[in-house]
């Protein structure tokens, strides 16, 4: 894979992902390098994020806190600190563009960047089906109709157009487990990440996903193993109140406090043995105040220059512009939104490798429509006010962009035959 040509002006809030040397993408080919195991994909992370941790793994479990920000481990830090100090590795990774739950954990499934698995957002265009889809649910965005895409046709097995890193380890005799909630284990996003998974385990609660962790482990003794977790709630809080609310602060303590009580401190010798634990986030969030929301039915003269509903989120959006519009809507927005917000036109963002390197998927281009809007500071664009009773609406805390607190998060390593 290459790095692209195009160079953009960015503001100093944005931060570039890093998908040759530090992000979040990189993850699954650390997780074959630790294991032994040959990987296509994006390369690993730099030995220095990952071999501390020592040679003789034959066990990897990641744990993945969604919504956990940079930020917000600072933040939180003084009651970290005694598992923190037990880290072999403690660094910050970027996250993807865009930084969002969909397209952050298909590249932790896949190993390849946006472009190449080509999941680029939560709601995305499907012209084969005639409606823009909501890809945690599979339903168009216009009513509630789960899995209403796979009935129409859509295999969730057969989207993302690159091996999954549960099919790649089984191919070098790494059985594969994920564990998450009951309410999406067997979502059609789900059966898309889990290709290849020996286990699919749902789970009621956190003490009950690591609870059953242990069990696996525990079972496994001395066996190649790969376990990957994944818990929502601290993102689930931070869209209510915001990411620097005493709510999420205590979710996280109370997270940490059962990862210690139920997991670490109850696992055997024999089941720590050569065994990794890896805790990262799929992205952070930013306060997105209701004063900083902005809509486009305010703006007739760019709504007449669209001919349909954007796509993307309110954080990152993609606009599909009227025959000859593309130009002049670039323009519309940087003059008179600049404040706000950036656009840019779709093959420019490509070009610059903003969604990763090339080999590009032959979908990624029409996804991404033909203006793709990045905000600035605490805004978001939505379609119309007429929404804004829908808790998607109504979220305080928001990701997707571009800034600081939404790329960075932590990148936590330990060795658990070492604690």
């Amino acid at each position: 894979m290459q790095e692209q040509d195009i160079q953009l002006e960015m503001p100093d809030e944005f931060v570039r992902p890093n998908y040759l040397q530090g992000s979040i993408a990189n993850i699954p080919a650390t997780v074959a390098a630790l294991l032994d195991a040959p990987f296509e994909g994006l390369p690993p992370l730099p030995g220095a994020l990952w071999r501390p941790l020592g040679g003789d793994v034959k066990r990897v479990v990641t744990f993945v806190v969604d919504g956990l920000g940079w930020n917000l481990l600072q933040q939180e830090r003084p009651f970290l600190q005694p598992l923190l100090q037990q880290a072999k590795v403690e660094e910050q990774l970027t996250s993807i563009f865009p930084s969002t739950t969909a397209a952050a954990l298909s590249s932790l499934w896949t190993g390849v960047a946006p472009a190449q698995h080509s999941l680029v957002g939560l709601s995305l265009f499907f012209p084969e089906y005639g409606t823009i889809g909501q890809l945690l649910n599979f339903s168009p965005t216009f009513g509630r109709y789960p899995d209403a895409l796979v009935e129409a046709g859509l295999s969730p097995e057969a989207f993302l157009q690159w091996p999954g890193l549960a099919q790649q380890l089984a191919s070098a005799g790494v059985p594969a487990h994920a564990f998450k909630g009951w309410g999406i284990v067997n979502s059609a996003l789900s059966k898309m990440h889990g290709r290849g998974v020996a286990g699919n385990h749902g789970v009621t609660t956190l003490a009950d996903m690591l609870v059953q962790m242990r069990r696996l482990l525990e079972a496994t003794k001395g066996e190649r193993l790969y376990a990957a977790a994944y818990w929502p709630t601290v993102d689930t809080l931070g869209h209510e109140y915001g990411w620097n609310d005493e709510t999420v602060a205590a979710e996280l303590r109370s997270i940490v406090m059962q990862l210690q009580t139920e997991f670490l401190d109850r696992l055997s010798e024999a089941a720590r043995r050569d065994t990794v634990l890896l805790i990262c986030a799929d992205h952070g969030q930013i306060v997105t105040p209701l004063v900083e929301r902005i809509y486009i039915e305010d703006h007739p003269q760019l709504q007449q220059m669209l001919f349909m509903k954007a796509a993307g989120e309110p954080r990152v959006v993609y606009l599909y512009t009227k025959h000859g519009c593309q130009e002049n809507v670039v323009t519309y927005i940087n003059e008179h939104l600049g404040e706000a917000m950036i656009a840019w036109p779709a093959s420019d963002i490509l070009g610059a490798g903003l969604l990763g390197p090339q080999p590009f998927d032959a979908a990624t281009a029409e996804r991404i429509g033909d203006v793709v809007v990045v905000m600035r500071g605490g805004h978001a664009l939505l379609d119309s006010r007429t929404n804004d009773q829908d808790f998607t609406s109504r979220m305080l805390g928001r990701h997707g962009g571009m800034t600081h607190a939404e790329m960075i998060v932590p990148w936590l390593g330990f060795r658990l035959d070492d604690m």
